[in-house]
């Protein structure tokens, strides 16, 4: 009896949503309702706007080269009100960012130096 009442519920996830199938049944359920408090990020509850969030997650798929990530927050980030030429800026401020991370850690720069010039103590 328990284990078709699992069964029913893990097809009833697999209905809800088809990333449910990427977990093992014994921690669907959990994993399926943490998803949706993830996605509260992009809600009207979060502190930052729907759209920024999404260009902040672009940003993000691009830096760790996650083709899917991308591909979603891309499509969604539309949705949200985003411009082509606000996306190509999150990815640019990646491309950035990486860029000089390296020439930094490259060069050995040093935290110590960076606060300083910041003026940070």
């Amino acid at each position: 009896m328990i284990a078709q009442n699992n069964d029913k519920k893990y097809k009833d996830l697999l209905k809800e949503s088809p990333f449910n199938s990427m977990y093992p049944k014994f921690m669907a359920e959990d994993a399926a309702e943490y998803f949706k408090e993830f996605n509260m990020l992009f809600s009207d509850k979060s502190p930052i706007a729907t759209k920024e969030a999404r260009l902040a997650a672009i940003s993000a798929s691009a830096a760790i080269r996650c083709e899917y990530c991308i591909s979603a927050q891309v499509h969604l980030a539309k949705q949200a009100g985003a411009s082509e030429e606000e996306i190509k800026t999150a990815i640019q401020i990646a491309a950035e960012i990486q860029r000089f991370s390296i020439l930094l850690y490259g060069n050995e720069f040093g935290l110590e130096r960076l606060n300083k010039i910041l003026g940070v103590e």
